[in-house]
């Protein structure tokens, strides 16, 4: 029977392939008809060849593609060869069945946009199950050999982008509902259902992994698959159920790693294992002839991706043998998405690339509407000056008109006077006369036409002015519906913020549960994704250095399980993170000795709680003398700020001893575009976002007081010391003038309020904010740039990090030539060491200081620049080769650096060739040496530059 079968195949594809070949080889001098004809016959004979082998499928198949050659289409998909290249691939996977790669081609080629109709999902899906149902031998022995361990978590290099697409945005979904299935089965009170259902989607997973080529994830789930079919699972057996979560979260975590490209989770090799042997033992427990078993045995049909073949066979059989009722009766806990993942309720799938197109393009529209506004203020305020201009020229006209009648009337006395003597006019003068009176005639009429266009003009620019406003009203709420396309709800992070709990749990042997509090918030998904990595993070942390140990909890009469709380929620236009957790808190004791043996603080120095809880967030600090899976490395709350000041948010920490530990981030609503001011601050000009402004105060000049040379201003609600906004940026401004008004921008940041002087204060607009370059993203206080209506690109500040900055002494009020002039002062060289190596930094730091000089260490060359822009050093020591930012992408960034540009970089380095000088040298690399480095080497090399930067200033 097989033999037959695999006969018929064969002689099927042959028949294909003629039929292909004739059509490739159509005549193509014919007219379109003709050649038409000719594709409808050879149709015509396959579709007979087809019902000959009982093939319907393939009948429908042929008669859906027939009905093209009466469309319009029919000339294109002649020319592009559509009505032969599905042929010979439908003859390509009859004659090779254990080839996958086959499949996707051949789906792709019949859902190509360029058919007229589309082929009815369920059409294709049978065409599919036939073709594959006949080499089904061939496949099932290729799928178990093709599940066999591999290392590399990576797509396959040769997967079409379609399936890959598909796989992408199906996938997660599928891995989300199968984990939390397994879950529920690893409490150990599931019902059958469920452990079908899990076996299903886990089964789904497998095949969809192996089409597209993750090996690593298909195995994973082979191993998991054949468990949960080997036997009822509603009672546990002691110790599957560990398993079987750690299974759960370790499916999530291998697509997450493969998602990041990161390798195999650490697990996946025991877990693995595990399954194995799980799986065997359960086997040898059960008897052959349980009833249960036989209704849990799930042996595929076919193995194809699950957004190829939504129903496969067995799921077909399933649900024909089980009503709905029946289905909800048993298991009334599942949840809407399992319910409605086949629906076919109407949807779109937006690719999030076309609605973050979509957001870009509504930022340009924000930016010009902003700029037509200004455009258009220019016009009226020019529409007004014309108006006036043409009242001063009616005006002159009226004067001229009183001088020629005035003229007149003395004339006619004089004519009277003399008219015994005889006419004293001849008709020159006469005529003269006449024509000034005609021309003034002329002109008082061109005066009242220009009139009545100034107020025509004037109309349209109020119309106008109504029309921009309206304008803008939907181009808000165009912004508005597109952002909302965006809007993600909390809880799809959910899973990995539960199992990353658990997974730290299970590495510091803790106990630990986390409540979610605001998880059906909306928030931006660009938020939302750039404020994850920060949250696993802090949660790990959570766990790691706050909860106790359940004897050292229950010792201090707390719950053996420690309790941590994040809640989200909406503050205006600010989204509030707030993780807080019940352990033992913060040793301020022991942030203060760290502190002091990194000199990040002085002895007698006294700090308050609040700056303590702030070195924490140090780069490289960390409390842990040792280093574990999770923590001790140095990495840790300064990666978090950083990439929390990046989303323009920032980070409060508050710690009590023994009661816990309470961290808030405060994050913008979105990230495109924000309601600011713009001001001129000395000869520049920048944007302020409208909220971190508290009031924008007018002060008279008796509210101003020249106290002992510091302007003070005191008013009904502030007493405040004022501060140039253009000093606390480092630009140079005139000196103001205090006995007149100004008006003053007011911010407060949580010490207290500031009052800051601008030198010209704009109306508010809406602004789009754009992201700066790598290299720029640490510039302290700057959020962006943007683009202001005259076409100037413009700084956006961030003023509450500046006013921080300020009052924790990082920047000062003086003047750029100031700080020059500070650093030459100095005794101490200060040396800036940038390698990703730990080893390397610490062998060049204690070298550098035993040779007397100051030094600080980066792990790669975006931390540099942020050191260097809080930091001043007299000299750069650098690695080519680093993460993120290498050396020479750094000194490239040195070098265009208007105050940096002459600081001496020299490049150590393993790399000696001739070709890495070369570039060296092309990135404005002063001194290169090679590892390992002589002490004597390094030190001339530091000599020779210092002294060449002290002869530059």
């Amino acid at each position: 029977m097989d033999n037959q079968l695999n006969e018929d195949r064969l002689a099927f594809a042959e028949e294909l392939e003629e039929v292909a070949l004739q059509l490739s080889m159509l005549d193509t001098s014919l007219e379109l008809a003709e050649q038409l004809d000719q594709v409808t016959a050879e149709y015509e004979r396959l579709s007979m060849t087809a019902e000959m082998y009982a093939w319907q499928d393939v009948v429908a198949v042929v008669n859906w593609v027939q009905t093209s050659l009466t469309t319009n289409s029919a000339p294109e998909l002649l020319e592009q060869g559509k009505y032969f290249g599905w042929l010979e691939m439908t003859a390509l996977v009859l004659r090779e069945p254990d080839e996958l790669g086959h499949l996707p081609m051949l789906t792709a080629e019949l859902m190509d946009f360029t058919w007229p109709e589309a082929l009815d999902p369920q059409l294709l899906q049978q065409f599919l199950l036939t073709l594959r149902a006949s080499g089904q031998a061939n496949l099932e022995e290729t799928a178990e050999t093709s599940l066999s361990p591999s290392t590399e978590l990576a797509f396959a290099a040769d997967v079409h982008p379609e399936l890959l697409a598909a796989y992408l945005a199906e996938t997660p979904g599928h891995i989300t509902e199968a984990a939390r299935l397994i879950r529920v089965l690893a409490k150990g009170d599931s019902r059958l259902e469920q452990q079908r259902h899990a076996s299903r989607l886990v089964h789904t997973i497998k095949g969809s992994s192996g089409v597209v080529g993750v090996e690593p994830i298909a195995n994973f789930t082979h191993q998991l698959e054949d468990l949960l079919d080997a036997a009822a699972l509603q009672t546990l057996p002691a110790g599957l159920g560990s398993i079987l979560e750690a299974a759960a979260d370790c499916l999530e975590a291998l697509f997450d790693h493969l998602k990041a490209g990161t390798g195999l989770p650490e697990e996946y090799a025991e877990l693995n294992h595990q399954l194995k042997e799980w799986k065997e033992r359960l086997e040898q427990e059960t008897s052959e002839d349980d009833a249960g078993d036989d209704a849990l045995k799930l042996t595929p049909v076919v193995k194809l991706p699950s957004f190829i073949t939504e129903h496969t066979a067995e799921a077909i059989e399933s649900i024909e043998a089980s009503s709905e009722d029946e289905l909800l009766d048993e298991d009334e806990s599942l949840p809407l998405t399992s319910t409605v993942l086949h629906s076919g309720a109407a949807s779109v799938a937006v690719n999030e690339e076309r609605v973050g197109r979509l957001l870009s393009l509504t930022g340009e529209l924000i930016s010009s509407s902003s700029q037509s506004a200004e455009l258009l203020q220019q016009s009226n305020r020019m529409g007004k000056q014309l108006y006036q201009h043409d009242e001063q020229i009616r005006q002159r006209l009226d004067e001229l008109e009183t001088a020629i009648e005035h003229q007149a009337q003395r004339q006619t006395k004089g004519s009277k006077a003399t008219q015994k003597e005889g006419p004293t006019l001849d008709e020159l003068e006469l005529e003269s006369y006449s024509d000034l009176v005609s021309a003034n005639n002329l002109l008082m009429e061109a005066a009242a036409d220009s009139h009545e266009l100034v107020q025509s003009l004037q109309q349209m620019m109020r119309r106008l002015m109504d029309e921009l406003y309206q304008q803008q009203r939907i181009q808000r709420q165009l912004s508005e519906a597109v952002l909302s396309m965006r809007l993600t709800p909390v809880s799809t992070l959910l899973p990995r913020l539960e199992r990353i709990v658990r997974e730290t749990c299970r590495k510091t042997a803790k106990k630990a549960e986390i409540e979610i509090q605001g998880q059906h918030l909306q928030v931006d998904a660009d938020i939302l994704k750039g404020v994850t990595d920060p949250l696993l993070h802090l949660l790990r942390n959570a766990v790691d250095h706050g909860i106790e140990a359940p004897e050292a909890r229950v010792a201090a009469g707390k719950p053996e399980t420690g309790k941590i709380t994040l809640t989200f929620a909406r503050r205006g236009n600010h989204i509030s993170l707030s993780l807080e957790d019940d352990g033992a808190g913060m040793n301020l004791e022991r942030i203060r000795a760290r502190g002091l043996e990194r000199g990040l603080i002085q002895a007698d120095t006294p700090l308050a709680e609040e700056s303590l809880l702030n070195l924490v967030m140090q780069p490289g600090f960390s409390t842990r003398d040792e280093v574990s899976e999770v923590s001790g490395r140095g990495v840790g709350m300064d990666v978090v700020q950083a990439a929390i000041e990046k989303l323009r948010g920032s980070v409060k920490l508050h710690s009590q001893a023994g009661l816990g530990t309470k961290i808030v981030l405060d994050l913008p609503q979105t990230l495109i575009s924000t309601h600011a001011l713009v001001v001129r601050a000395g000869e520049h000009w920048v944007a302020i976002p409208a909220d971190s402004i508290e009031q924008v105060l007018y002060v008279a000049a008796d509210e101003s007081i020249d106290d002992h040379g510091v302007w003070r201003i005191h008013t009904n609600r502030y007493q405040l010391p004022v501060e140039s906004l253009a000093q606390l940026l480092h630009w140079p401004a005139a000196a103001v003038n205090i006995q007149q008004g100004h008006t003053l921008l007011i911010i407060r940041s949580e010490k207290g309020a500031h009052a800051l002087y601008a030198n010209e204060v704009l109306p508010s607009r809406d602004i789009v904010i754009k992201n700066l370059a790598s290299w720029l993203g640490y510039l302290p206080g700057i959020q962006g740039a943007c683009i202001l209506a005259n076409g100037t690109v413009a700084p956006v500040l961030d003023m509450l990090r500046l006013v921080r900055d300020l009052e924790d002494g990082k920047i000062q009020l003086q003047a750029a030539d100031e700080v020059k002039t500070v650093e030459l002062n100095k005794t101490a060289s200060t040396i800036l060491v940038v390698d990703d190596s730990l080893s390397n930094r610490k062998a060049l730091r204690l070298s550098l200081e035993g040779m007397g000089h100051v030094v600080h260490t980066a792990v790669d060359g975006l931390d540099a620049l942020q050191i260097m822009n809080t930091t001043p050093v007299d000299m750069v020591l650098t690695d080519m080769e680093m993460p993120r930012m290498n050396g020479l992408e750094m000194t490239q960034a040195i070098r265009i650096w208007p105050e940096m540009k002459d600081l001496p970089v020299i490049m150590i380095t393993s790399r000696s060739t001739r070709k890495h000088r070369d570039l060296a040298e092309q990135a404005g690399v002063d001194g290169y040496l090679t590892k390992p480095v002589q002490t004597t080497a390094l030190q001339e090399q530091i000599k020779k530059w210092l002294d060449t930067q002290l002869a530059i200033i």
